[in-house]
């Protein structure tokens, strides 16, 4: 939902700080779009939750430091998670008769995956695979 909406962004960015009544238009607007945007992320992330997990992580103020807050918990699983989805990228086999754009979504999608588990690769290596 975030990735469609443009709101990922307040996952990985710090709050940026607050515009002074002097700031800029531009300023003032990067500021709310960041904060309408965290709302979001917030609400969805929440959401999304086990009840005991939720009431731990609700009174957080922005989605990034729920998502710092959940790495730490499950640092261990997400390691695995990342190592887990390179492993089905690197033995991805196109089926007979698949269509290439549905491969490709597969592929795309592991990459996503191991992304969203703090994996870093080159922008290179990942569209030069395809």
């Amino acid at each position: 939902m975030l990735i469609g909406d443009n709101s990922k962004f307040v996952m990985t960015e710090v709050c940026p700080n607050a515009p002074g009544d002097l700031s800029s238009k531009e300023s003032r607007e990067k500021y709310e779009r960041w904060l309408v945007a965290n709302n979001k992320a917030k609400a969805y992330m929440l959401a999304s939750m086990s009840d005991m997990l939720r009431r731990k992580l609700e009174d957080i103020k922005t989605a990034y430091e729920i998502m710092e807050q959940l790495q730490e918990m499950f640092r261990h699983k997400s390691g695995q998670a990342c190592f887990e989805a390179m492993k089905k990228y690197a033995n991805a086999r196109m089926a007979p008769g698949m269509h290439v754009r549905d491969h490709f979504i597969k592929m795309a999608n592991y990459f996503q995956e191991a992304e969203l588990h703090r994996a870093t690769i080159d922008e290179e290596l990942k569209w030069g695979l395809f």
